[in-house]
């Protein structure tokens, strides 16, 4: 017999260092770059080696292939956190993107959490 998995503290919670307004984290794009990008993280509370699956609610299409908006995976520390890229070009100011994370602890549960960012340009 093996001890039953205690997954009780296990959760997830993304987040980012962007500045909020009305509860949308913005994103200032920089006509300067061809893309603009940042860091998002997410706490587990599971500690290390939980693999974090990402996604959007968009994509850019760059000749024939469409490029999702953040890097599709990410493995967490020995503290239960992660961090992934997110990044955005020009055709998305204006958009507010909605970018989720999500993983199965170990016994199993789907833990899924999102966070919305709009995309601004105060330039124009």
């Amino acid at each position: 017999m093996t001890p039953e998995q205690d997954c009780s503290d296990c959760g997830l919670e993304i987040y980012s260092d962007l500045p909020q307004s009305n509860g949308l984290y913005q994103l200032e794009y920089n006509q300067d770059l061809a893309q603009t990008y940042s860091t998002l993280s997410c706490a587990t509370d599971c500690g290390w080696g939980e693999h974090i699956q990402w996604d959007s609610d968009y994509q850019y299409r760059i000749n024939n292939d469409w490029v999702s908006l953040v890097n599709p995976a990410s493995m967490t520390n020995e503290f239960g956190e992660a961090k992934i890229v997110f990044a955005v070009w020009e055709a998305f100011i204006g958009k507010i993107i909605t970018i989720y994370g999500g993983y199965y602890d170990d016994c199993g549960h789907q833990l899924v959490d999102s966070i919305k960012v709009s995309i601004v340009d105060n330039e124009l």
